[in-house]
């Protein structure tokens, strides 16, 4: 997306000296000018405000969902993940519930592998968000060693729920989370854990 040209008005702007030239050599791989580029940075910039984010959230989600993707996660519609489970649920909950635990363990495992430990916390909410589908929110308090996390989703069923709590305790546990407190009620899972690598 372009913006509207409003003027031909320009200004200076003082860049550090290392920051120009990492962006002289971007644009000139891109085969573009140093202010054909700096603007085009900046048009995204804008378009990321608009958006109500910040570029670091926009480059940290983008991350995660690659991540992810390269991970083994896929992108399915919800009608064909409901349909499905509801045709196993019933005769192998037990087996479908170790499954997305197993599942969720691994994958703690993978992020831990591919981002490593340092800020981990922080990052879990958008760990959470973008790995767990179907996710309206996701709250992650840190309060002394105890973190409470609260995943909701009132879209979900009950099974969905369960299922999905499952994957978070498999998740969390093989990153070195020890449960404290755990409930599930439809379309919404709390968990209070302490520990973590």
């Amino acid at each position: 997306m372009v913006l509207p040209k409003q003027s031909k008005d320009k200004k200076l702007v003082w860049v550090r000296a290392d920051i120009l030239s990492h962006i002289s050599r971007i644009a000139n791989r891109e085969g573009k000018t140093i202010t054909t580029y700096v603007n085009e940075v900046l048009e995204q910039s804008i378009r990321v405000y608009d958006m109500k984010l910040t570029l670091t959230e926009v480059i940290d989600l983008y991350m995660l969902t690659r991540i992810s993707r390269e991970g083994g996660n896929l992108t399915i519609p919800r009608d064909v993940v409901k349909y499905l489970i509801s045709k196993v649920y019933n005769s192998n909950r037990e087996e479908l519930m170790q499954i997305f635990y197993d599942t969720g363990a691994w994958f703690g495992k993978y992020i831990l592998a591919r981002i490593g430990s340092e800020n981990l916390v922080e990052r879990l909410r958008q760990i959470l968000y973008v790995n767990i589908w179907d996710l309206n929110e996701v709250y992650v308090d840190k309060n002394g060693n105890t973190i409470s996390i609260r995943c909701v989703a009132p879209q979900l069923s009950m099974e969905e729920t369960e299922l999905l709590a499952s994957y978070v305790d498999g998740m969390l546990g093989s990153i070195g989370f020890k449960p404290v407190e755990r409930e599930v009620i439809r379309g919404i899972i709390m968990v209070k854990v302490e520990g973590g690598v």
